[in-house]
């Protein structure tokens, strides 16, 4: 895509983003995209960086959905803002010679207009009829682009890297004494079913998440934790919010881990915590009924699971000891 001297190779970066966009890609799309950024911002007004601009929008909506870090989504909120002005400032560099070309979601569509911008000899040597070819790279036209990536970008932001308030379900959760009512928790918890991310059940987890992070009494914090290790094993079948997901992990990693380090005082070896154990187990541990199944142990061994689970959805490297 880049060759030793720094040139670009057009048609290759158009269809690596199309390729990302299906899915498939070639290489790390984030480390692409990172360098996308970089290069927008650099110099948005060159040829090169009109193409990388295109290059931006044409990722906008992978980005949106897929990108789970937001200092990336931040720095392409600054890259396309930094864009749009500046090829706003420059205008149309024909008024009137051309009109605007017409371009689709299509990402093989998308990344040809990346193509015609950076290499235009390159594209009019494979498509010698595109007579339209330089109202692509007209930078009120891609002052149009990076406008509409900044946009996108901003609602992806604010809607998927901030965890929904949930302090008007207290009056549901807790009781008069202050304790939580696991059994109302768990039932709106256990709503949960399939990959369809249930609204009422998130909240919850959410609920239960920011309770162990505050101030959570020493009894309920495993039903607690279980109720958000539920949400937090559909995170990746959901495409759950980075912003929900991040809160359920702060909320486990706060989970004492350390019995781990001790030998498990049952002699055989406890069976995984499935998904459909997870509302009844809650249930019995709050109960204070022991059967063995609330094993701290077996409860430990599976919120470090969940805690490595959601690490490696939000690309967090770290991981409990």
């Amino acid at each position: 895509m880049i060759s030793e001297d720094g040139a670009v190779d057009y048609a290759d970066l158009a269809r690596e983003l199309a390729n990302m966009v299906h899915g498939y890609p070639y290489g790390d799309p984030f480390a692409l995209l990172g360098w996308i950024a970089s290069e927008v911002k650099s110099d948005p007004e060159s040829r090169r960086g009109r193409a990388m601009t295109a290059a931006l929008w044409a990722s906008r909506w992978y980005a949106r959905w897929r990108v789970t870090d937001p200092a990336l989504i931040d720095d392409l909120i600054e890259a396309a803002g930094h864009a749009a002005t500046v090829l706003e400032a420059a205008g149309c560099t024909a008024p009137g010679a051309h009109e605007d070309p017409q371009v689709d979601e299509d990402p093989e569509e998308a990344g040809d207009v990346v193509a015609r911008i950076g290499d235009p000899e390159g594209w009019l040597a494979r498509r010698p009829d595109d007579e339209d070819i330089e109202a692509y790279a007209c930078p009120g036209f891609v002052a149009g682009l990076a406008a509409e990536a900044e946009q996108v970008l901003k609602d992806a932001r604010a809607e998927r890297f901030n965890a929904p308030d949930t302090a008007h379900l207290d009056e549901r959760f807790l009781t008069a004494d202050g304790h939580t009512d696991i059994d109302a928790l768990m039932t709106d918890v256990e709503r949960q079913r399939g990959s369809r991310l249930d609204p009422t059940a998130q909240s919850a987890a959410l609920w239960a998440a920011r309770r162990l992070l505050g101030d959570a009494r020493p009894a309920e914090r495993t039903s607690l934790a279980l109720a958000v290790s539920h949400l937090a094993q559909h995170c990746a079948w959901g495409s759950a919010a980075p912003g929900v997901v991040t809160l359920y992990r702060e909320a486990l990693l706060t989970f004492d881990l350390s019995v781990l380090d001790r030998p498990c005082p049952h002699p055989e070896a406890h069976p995984g915590i499935s998904l459909r154990d997870v509302p009844s187990l809650a249930r019995t541990v709050a109960a204070g009924v022991d059967g063995g199944e609330g094993c701290p142990h077996r409860v430990a061994a599976h919120v470090r699971k969940m805690i490595d689970y959601t690490g490696g959805y939000l690309g967090v490297e770290d991981a409990p000891a």
